[in-house]
């Protein structure tokens, strides 16, 4: 009898491998993955595209982590490009999509990756409107009507919460965003009109710090802001938050570049570019700025006093969008520590050591010479970080 044939093995079959939930690692080790990343922005952006838990990570670690580990980006609107102060942030300098010159409207500020911009109306047209436009990329953009055809305003910032708008030293308006008309039924956004404390100036800047909402004056007196909403619409109050220890506001300069607040880590920090003295031969001329000055908030004493050496962090500063930003150990990004970086119409930037005080050969006096100071703010260099960082 003819033995049976041997069958061939069957093929073996191959494992499934195994699922891993990439959105379910634990946050330490994740957060240190982000650490690394720094400081290429391209692949912060990719770490935030894997899923959902990663962005609202990212996000979450944005004012502890990415904000002061990175340098702001420097919008050039004129050649509508952005640029980083070294190719290990961003290899090649981005186009921007949006031409700002175009827009017919006034840069109010650049607060948390946007840029907020008053365009009056057209002579055909009976709306005022605020422009908000992604600082980053230009991309984005929305249009928010005004309360009124002929409404005035010298500033404007988000809140985490509200669009805010400055309309004079007595009073703003605020408005919730991103979502600014809940009520389908209604067909213009409504606006909530606040009063501000009699004795306050110009605000000129706002800051988150330390889960407060903290605004500036031109005058550099110190505001806190509490906005919130409730299911009777919202409550605010605005209180002055005294504190001594400044030179008087007839000494620094307060709308060209204008003192600017900026959190560095958990310290409040207040610039002031000082004014030259006043002489008989300056009253009919502007007195130019001689000293960049760094302060310090004791927040017990609620005293400013003036520091020469902030360590590791440096600032960004620029008179365009009415901002400064602090980073730390950025040494690698291509920046020196202990330094005041500025951007003003005419230069591409300039930085200077805290205290710094003008000579006459120092190439800070162009920076803030007459002539760069009687120029328009706008349209000119302005720093920017990327709404992914808010």
């Amino acid at each position: 009898m003819k033995p049976p044939e041997a069958r061939p093995p069957a093929a073996a079959v191959p494992a499934m491998p195994e699922f891993r939930d990439w959105g379910g690692l634990p946050e330490l080790p994740l957060s240190e993955v982000l650490r690394r990343l720094l400081p290429c922005l391209r692949s912060i952006y990719a770490f935030a595209a894997v899923c959902r838990p990663w962005r609202l990570l990212l996000r979450a670690s944005a004012a502890d982590l990415l904000r002061p580990g990175l340098p702001p980006l420097l919008l050039n609107p004129r050649s509508s490009v952005i640029a980083a102060f070294y190719k290990l942030v961003l290899a090649e300098p981005l186009a921007y999509r949006t031409d700002l010159r175009a827009e017919g409207a006034v840069l109010l500020s650049a607060s948390r990756g946007h840029l907020l911009l008053h365009r009056r109306p057209y002579p055909s047209e009976d709306e005022a409107r605020i422009i908000i436009i992604d600082a980053f990329t230009g991309a984005e953009r929305r249009e928010i009507t005004l309360p009124s055809p002929r409404f005035a305003c010298h500033y404007a910032a988000l809140s985490p919460t509200h669009l805010l708008v400055f309309h004079s030293k007595h009073a703003f308006f605020s408005l919730p965003f991103p979502d600014p008309n809940p009520n389908p039924s209604s067909s213009s956004p409504h606006w909530t009109k606040h009063s501000l404390p009699r004795s306050a100036s110009f605000v000129t800047g706002v800051l988150e710090f330390r889960g407060r909402f903290l605004g500036l004056t031109d005058r550099a007196q110190l505001l806190e802001f509490r906005l919130c909403a409730g299911p009777q619409g919202q409550s605010q109050t605005v209180q002055m938050l005294p504190a001594a220890g400044l030179p008087d506001a007839t000494t620094f300069e307060r709308w060209h570049f204008g003192p600017r607040l900026v959190a560095a880590g958990d310290r409040l920090l207040l610039v002031l570019f000082m004014l030259e003295p006043k002489s008989a031969s300056l009253l009919q001329n502007k007195r130019v700025v001689k000293k960049v000055a760094v302060y310090g908030l004791d927040m017990a004493q609620m005293r400013w006093e003036e520091v020469e050496n902030i360590g590791a962090y440096s600032l960004f500063v620029d008179c365009a969008s009415k901002s400064a930003a602090a980073c730390i150990d950025v040494r690698s990004c291509g920046v020196e520590e202990n330094r005041v970086y500025v951007v003003a119409p005419g230069c591409p930037w300039r930085s200077f050591p805290p205290g710094w005080e003008a000579a006459l050969d120092d190439a800070g006096n162009e920076l803030f010479s007459r002539r760069a100071m009687d120029q328009q703010p706008w349209p000119s260099n302005i720093w920017v970080y990327p709404q992914l960082f808010f």
